[in-house]
């Protein structure tokens, strides 16, 4: 792969972390009205996926939106404004961080409901099939979702239909705490490794170390090559580590960050080759800081919606 290529990859990671911290400070200023789920530490998933993907592919979102939406290509601005709840928001300020929707880029749906948007994204691969143009739809969903009956029944039709659908379960169980921070195991996932429902669905799938973007590159590449070829559907498994709590204000349990971050590990790798060196990485973070300050200031300084804004969109209007 080109260094071009890395560099963007790398980019993006660091604009997905940059930008939610701005957004955990404006939670805590109470700029943004709304707790929300982060995506910190799971950054290599979105970034290493979407960098395979065309804009004219789709993908479907979680609670945890902010890495996909960003890595699939969503404004700043737009994006920082819909999650305060303003009117140059992607959605009039109506969605929020939970269901925001940005067809121009193929960011068809957050969804604040545990795997509500794979059987979506489903049609979105459906319309591909049917109108022959090649595209490919990528569903993101964790580990709590795979047992939701929609996802299990988007994997069968997927399956039956040959679809041109990746399904991308991110796995961050051993990260689940107690209240008082204990790490606990899921008890309602009977399986060690999620991807091997894929061999009950005629479907290949395979588990993968999610904290390295190489790794979920060439992974997210292979099926999606598969999936444009007309070969069907892929089950990918990343196992992730959340280096957050799973809400802004939750208890945070890991003494040493640095082995599970996938910033600081492809950092690494990028010096190592000669990619990337100290004055470059500088200015990779100094520019993504200033490109969300800019979205911070246009959020804050944007209109709140008109209280007839929260009519619209909801019947058929001439």
């Amino acid at each position: 792969m080109k260094n071009e290529k890395l560099l963007e990859i790398y980019r993006t990671m660091v604009r997905i972390r940059t930008f939610e911290k701005a957004t955990r400070e404006l939670i805590k200023k109470g700029v943004i009205p709304t707790r929300m789920g982060f995506y910190t530490g799971q950054e290599a998933v979105a970034a290493g996926v979407c960098a395979v993907l065309k804009e004219t592919d789709q993908i479907g979102s979680t609670h945890r939106p902010l890495g996909h939406l960003i890595a699939k290509g969503c404004d700043l601005k737009k994006l920082m404004s819909e999650i305060c709840g303003k009117e140059t928001g992607f959605n009039k300020g109506k969605a929020g961080p939970y269901h925001i929707f940005d067809p121009s880029v193929g960011a068809l749906g957050a969804n604040g409901i545990v795997g509500g948007s794979v059987p979506m994204v489903l049609g979105y691969a459906l319309a591909h099939q049917l109108r022959g143009d090649g595209g490919v739809a990528v569903a993101f969903f964790g580990e709590g979702a795979s047992n939701q009956g929609g996802v299990l029944e988007s994997m069968n039709l997927a399956s039956v239909w040959n679809l041109p659908l990746i399904f991308v379960c991110e796995n961050s169980s051993p990260d689940v705490q107690t209240m008082l921070g204990h790490k606990i195991n899921y008890p309602q996932i009977s399986v060690d490794k999620i991807s091997s429902r894929a061999l009950g669905f005629g479907m290949p799938g395979d588990t993968y170390e999610g904290w390295d973007v190489m790794k979920v590159y060439r992974a997210a590449f292979e099926a999606v090559e598969r999936a444009r070829s007309g070969s069907g559907p892929t089950l990918l498994e990343f196992k992730v580590h959340q280096l957050t709590g799973n809400i802004e204000g939750s208890l945070e349990f890991f003494e040493d960050e640095s082995m599970w971050d996938p910033i600081r590990r492809f950092r690494r790798e990028l010096m190592f080759k000669g990619a990337l060196n100290e004055e470059e990485d500088r200015w990779i973070r100094t520019s993504e800081e200033l490109k969300v300050k800019e979205a911070v200031e246009y959020a804050i300084g944007s209109p709140e919606p008109n209280v007839e804004e929260a009519l619209r969109g909801v019947f058929v209007e001439e």
